[in-house]
C-alpha cells in the first residue's frame, strides 16, 4: 500500500511494486511464480484499485472481454490523428 492518502477521501490506491510477490501465485491460474519468470500486472477495480500479478499472457478478464477491447484499439489508435487533421 502507498503512504499517500487516495483522491476523494477514498482508500488510497495499491502500489504494483511487489504485486508478484505479494501473491505468490498468479491470479488468473492459481499457479505459483518461479523466480526470474516475466510476470504482468493487471488492474482490478472493485471498490478499489489493485494491481494483481498474472504469468505473461495470462489474463484475468474475460476473453469476450478482451475481444472488444483489442478490436477498438485500431480505432482509438487513429482518433487523435483524426482530430489533428480536422
Amino acid at each position: 500500500m502507498t503512504d499517500h492518502p487516495a483522491p476523494h477521501g477514498g482508500p488510497a490506491p495499491q502500489s504494483p511494486a511487489g504485486a508478484a510477490a505479494r501473491q505468490r501465485t498468479c491470479a488468473a491460474c492459481g499457479a505459483a511464480f518461479e523466480p526470474g519468470r516475466r510476470t504482468e500486472l493487471e488492474v482490478l477495480i472493485d471498490g478499489e484499485i489493485r494491481y494483481v500479478a498474472v504469468h505473461s499472457g495470462h489474463s484475468t478478464h474475460a476473453p469476450a472481454r478482451e475481444r472488444l477491447a483489442t478490436s477498438r484499439l485500431p480505432a482509438a489508435r487513429t482518433a487523435p490523428a483524426r482530430e489533428a487533421a480536422a
